[in-house]
């Protein structure tokens, strides 16, 4: 699937309907190495996981339930690493969700919505203080297993989602399209760590054997 978006603060959009921008204060994604290892392979493959209804379409399920199953395949996918758990955060499926319903009613694909409002500042504007923050966002996928695999196959969003640095999620989905995608649905990850809190753990070596 095409790719938008890098690890250094810059992004790019494309046709395809995926993107990724990962957001740290101080800069600190500068001080993360990135050489490359092994090819990380996905295996959201939904309910043989236990993740209940990540096989079922956003189009025919309720928004709770597939937030749940991308959470679930999400932390499926660390387990396998032995990365700490991601938490489920109101403040971060707020944030979610409500950029995920602007960018289907306003037709748009972006990072940066046409106000101008970015990331981080969508995730601060709910009161969740972060150290590190990401976000992850994908038009045109119709399930959690789906979406999630996607996201496993492509580098920055992978890189967000076996981040050792984050120790929060949040999910936003709407059974619908945004921008030039011509499948439903569209989906974001919103992740976190409070400030102050440490960082769940150090090991960068999945984060850095994600796909190239």
């Amino acid at each position: 699937m095409p790719l938008a978006g890098d690890l250094s603060g810059r992004w790019r959009t494309s046709k395809m309907g995926l993107g990724v921008v990962l957001l740290a204060s101080f800069a600190l994604f500068v001080t993360v190495p990135r050489p490359a290892l092994a090819t990380v392979r996905a295996h959201a493959t939904g309910v043989r996981d236990g993740c209940a209804d990540a096989a079922i379409t956003a189009t025919s399920a309720a928004p709770q339930a597939m937030r749940d199953a991308v959470v679930c395949l999400v932390n499926f996918e660390r387990a396998r690493y032995r990365l700490p758990p991601l938490t489920q955060v109101h403040k971060l499926d707020i944030s979610a969700q409500g950029y995920t319903a602007e960018m289907v009613r306003r037709r748009f694909f972006s990072h940066t919505a046409p106000d101008g409002s970015t990331p981080g500042g969508r995730i601060a504007a709910t009161g969740y203080r972060w150290s590190w923050a990401g976000e992850n966002i994908a038009s045109g996928y119709s399930t959690p297993a789906a979406v999630v695999s996607g996201w496993m196959h492509s580098q920055g969003h992978c890189y967000n989602m076996l981040a050792p640095s984050f120790s929060n999620i949040g999910v936003g989905v709407s059974p619908h399209p945004a921008g030039g995608a011509n499948v439903p649905s569209t989906w974001t990850q919103d992740f976190g760590l409070p400030r102050g809190a440490h960082a769940p753990s150090s090991k960068w070596g999945p984060a850095n054997s994600c796909p190239h």
